[in-house]
């Protein structure tokens, strides 16, 4: 191929160079002339041959485009639930990006490409300080809805999430994490509050600062510049 600029070809010549390839002429000679690699003229053919295959492939690129009118539904969404609203294991108070894909999928039918999701998706996501574990909430009464389908199907787990040795054991579990709770945190939320009251005390200081000019302590009687130290007295 010769060193020219690249230019876009028109209608026009993509379908000359597609007959006269079509009639035999070499993809290096055609190249050669309209400036173009030897590989686009041969997908020139393979998109005549079969343009169902290539049609497919362009809806698939724009099934994964949101429109402006279906990011603001996806931003309202996240902002306004949460993954556990949606049915979204295992984390369900904390968007992520395989959530954020899970639920384009669920709202438009859509696959996001991964820089999309990290647009959009990444402001809900929780930050560092988000992870300190938060006081555990008591257990509540299970109902059917609550339990997986996959395992609502097998009546023995069923009967089991529903008995009264279950809901015990559940008790039983929100009291040891409560206890460990308070054990691991209630030290470190004492040492932050007293933290915060240290630094409102050196924000402002209880002590003053002796007025410019005037001399203090032992050496307040005497005369002279307060910037000058005293005369030392012969012995």
């Amino acid at each position: 191929m010769t060193e020219q600029k690249k230019e876009r070809l028109k209608k026009g010549q993509k379908e000359e160079i597609l007959r006269r390839f079509l009639a035999g002429e070499k993809a290096v000679a055609l190249s050669e002339e309209f400036s173009v690699t030897a590989e686009y003229v041969r997908l020139l053919k393979r998109q005549h041959l079969d343009p169902e295959r290539f049609r497919k492939k362009e809806m698939a690129k724009l099934s994964k485009k949101l429109t402006d009118e279906e990011i603001v539904k996806f931003h309202e969404v996240l902002s306004t639930t949460v993954p556990k609203d949606h049915g979204f294991p295992p984390h369900p108070k904390w968007w992520n990006l395989a959530h954020g894909a899970s639920l384009a999928d669920l709202l438009f039918n859509k696959r996001p490409s991964i820089r999309i999701l990290k647009d959009h998706v990444t402001p809900y996501m929780p930050k560092k300080g988000d992870f300190r574990f938060g006081r555990p909430e008591a257990p509540q009464p299970l109902s059917l809805e609550d339990i997986s389908p996959e395992f609502a199907s097998d009546p023995d787990y069923v009967a089991y999430c529903l008995s009264p040795i279950y809901q015990q054991i559940r008790q039983r579990e929100y009291e040891f994490a409560l206890a460990d709770y308070e054990e691991r945190f209630a030290e470190s939320d004492e040492r932050e509050r007293l933290a915060e009251e240290r630094m409102k005390a050196v924000a402002e200081p209880s002590f003053q600062f002796s007025p410019i000019g005037k001399r203090t302590g032992k050496h307040a009687k005497g005369k002279g510049s307060p910037f000058t130290p005293p005369k030392k007295k012969r012995r």
